[in-house]
This record gives C-alpha cells, sequence and structure tokens, in this order.
C-alpha cells in the first residue's frame, strides 16, 4: 500500500477501536475526548507516515462528530 493513498474508512474505525481498547484496558471512560487524547498520541509515537496519517484521520473524524452531531 502506498503512503499517498486515501485513508479507508475500515482503517479509521480500526484506530477508533484501538484506541477505545486502550482506555477500557486503562480503565479510562471511553468518551470523545479521551479517544482523542489517545489518537493523537498514537500518532506521535508512530514511526510510519501512513499509520500518522490514519491516527490523524481518525482523531479529525472523533473531533468532527463532537462539533457536527447528526
Amino acid at each position: 500500500m502506498n503512503d499517498d493513498e486515501q485513508v479507508q474508512p475500515e482503517e479509521i474505525h480500526e484506530a477508533i477501536g484501538l484506541a477505545a481498547t486502550y482506555l477500557m484496558n486503562s480503565q479510562m471512560p471511553v468518551k470523545a475526548s479521551n479517544l482523542i487524547m489517545v489518537l493523537r498520541a498514537q500518532g506521535i509515537m508512530s514511526a510510519h507516515p501512513r499509520q500518522k496519517k490514519i491516527y490523524e484521520a481518525a482523531r479529525l473524524l472523533v473531533m468532527d462528530k463532537i462539533t457536527h452531531p447528526a
């Protein structure tokens, strides 16, 4: 997979799921602000540019859902 390909929805959902799992394992509430915090941290710690892009897209999606609820 090339680094310049678009981030797929499945990748975003997986990243959010991993962040939620981390929060549950850490006994922290799974809420938007905590998800954003974990996704930001995972993006910073990731060495691969593709992963950074996925975490950033997931973080932006969660932030968008907060500011523009359905």
